[in-house]
């Protein structure tokens, strides 16, 4: 797709693109934001330089993409509202997300899309880097694609994310309450993007992503095991430095990412929202679409 209001760079073989040409604190047209959009499709994710946002400023970018988010955990704390999530890493609050992940895919209907900018930046370190999936399952051989395409995997928040969350809240009874809102889902492992029809990986950490359904426990963990290296590979990957003032946004359904923790113990401060998405699927019919293939 040519575009006519942004420049698009892109900046990694999988994935990753730089946009300029667009000022997102002010209102965007309808215009723009297709431009925008096809382009966070086809690169999966996104960086902008030089846009101070302010809390309300992001979160109306990101409504642009669907409706906002209201955070599980914020729920048990008399939230009813969705809103923006401040991060602050120190020594006193080390970084937890040093790991690859897609954010809480234990819902029935894990978020679509993420925008991070970032407040206070370290001295060092303190980078973020995403993984592409749809690449990751582009890269593997016919055999090992059939065999992973209908099948399914099981998801939940049972184990060691709500009993960090209930030790860090000090809030006793809560990893339970927490088990009893949000059962286990089922998801399938290889999903198909509703807008370019492309099929990707979906998976994230083992924390809260147990094991492929129907699969021995010995089988589940040798193919997640083997799934874990593939995506590990370099070639999947893209890094970003960030700077005061930049804004990433990210496809959550076709990326894996992780904050990486070499600042620790420096202080890195983020903010950050997503967007509701659909319930997962995958869909044997479905061809990519030509404007979304990544040569």
């Amino acid at each position: 797709m040519p575009y006519e209001t942004i420049a698009v760079e892109r900046i990694g073989g999988a994935l990753g693109a730089i946009v300029s040409g667009v000022d997102l604190a002010k209102p965007l047209s309808d215009g723009v934001f297709q431009e925008i959009h096809h382009a966070l499709v086809a690169n999966e994710v996104l960086f902008f330089h030089d846009q101070e946002l302010s809390g309300d400023q992001q979160l109306e970018l990101a409504s642009r993409f669907g409706e906002l988010s209201l955070y599980p955990l914020e729920k048990f704390f008399g939230a009813d509202q969705p809103g923006h999530q401040v991060i602050v890493d120190s020594a006193d609050n080390a970084p937890g997300t040093d790991l690859w992940h897609t954010d809480v895919s234990w819902l029935e209907k894990p978020p679509k899309v993420a925008l991070i900018t970032v407040l206070e930046t370290p001295p060092y370190g303190g980078d973020t880097m995403w993984a592409s999936t749809s690449a990751a399952y582009e890269a593997l051989s016919p055999t090992i694609q059939r065999m992973l395409d209908g099948v399914e995997a099981v998801h939940s928040c049972h184990g060691s994310f709500v009993e960090i969350a209930e030790r860090k809240s000090g809030v006793e009874g809560l990893a339970e309450r927490f088990r009893a809102a949000y059962p286990e889902v089922v998801h399938p492992l290889v999903r198909t993007h509703p807008v370019s029809g492309r099929r990707s990986l979906y998976m994230t950490d083992r924390g809260v992503m147990h094991r492929i359904a129907e699969m021995s426990d010995a089988e589940s963990s040798a193919t997640l095991d083997f799934l874990e290296a593939h995506v590990d590979q370099p070639r999947f990957h893209c890094r970003w430095h960030w700077e005061l003032g930049q804004l990433a946004i990210w496809d959550e359904r076709t990326t894996l990412h992780r904050g990486v923790s070499d600042h620790y113990p420096q202080r890195r401060v983020i903010r950050r929202c997503t967007v509701d998405g659909e319930a997962p699927f995958f869909d044997p019919q479905r061809k990519v679409a030509a404007e979304f293939v990544r040569a």
